[in-house]
C-alpha cells in the first residue's frame, strides 16, 4: 500500500521522525492542518469540484498556499524576508519545519483559514 497524500505531505516537512523529535515545536492547529494537509486545507473538496482557492488559483493544496496563493502574499513576503537573511530560495519543506521553524510557524499562524 502506498502513502497518501497527507503522509506524504508530511513527509516533505518531516523526512525523519527522529530530527523532527530533537525539536520542540509549539504546534498549533494551523501548523497542523499545513503540514499535514489535513482539515483546513481544501484540496479534497476541490478534487470533487466543489471548491477552489478564493484567489483563484486552482486547488488549495499545501503548495499553493505556500508558494502561489495571492490570498497568502503578505504572509508569505513575510517568510521570505525573514529566510532570505540567511539562505537562498527556495528552501525544502524540511528546512522550513527544521531550521525555520520560528518562521514558518509564523507563517501558518497568520494564515485565516475561514477567509480561504
Amino acid at each position: 500500500m502506498g502513502q497518501n497524500n497527507k503522509s506524504a505531505n508530511n513527509k516533505e516537512f518531516f523526512p525523519d521522525i527522529k530530527d523532527r523529535l530533537k525539536n520542540k515545536i509549539n504546534i498549533t492547529p494551523n501548523f497542523t492542518a499545513f503540514v499535514t494537509a489535513h482539515d483546513k486545507t481544501k484540496a479534497y473538496l476541490h478534487r470533487f469540484k466543489i471548491i477552489e482557492c478564493p484567489c483563484g488559483g486552482g486547488s488549495q493544496t499545501v503548495d499553493h498556499l505556500l508558494y502561489d496563493c495571492t490570498t497568502l502574499q503578505n504572509e508569505r513576503e513575510r517568510l521570505i524576508s525573514k529566510i532570505s537573511r540567511q539562505d537562498n530560495l527556495p528552501v525544502d519543506k524540511s528546512q522550513l519545519a527544521d531550521k525555520y521553524i520560528k518562521f514558518f510557524l509564523y507563517f501558518t499562524n497568520t494564515i485565516d483559514f475561514t477567509k480561504l
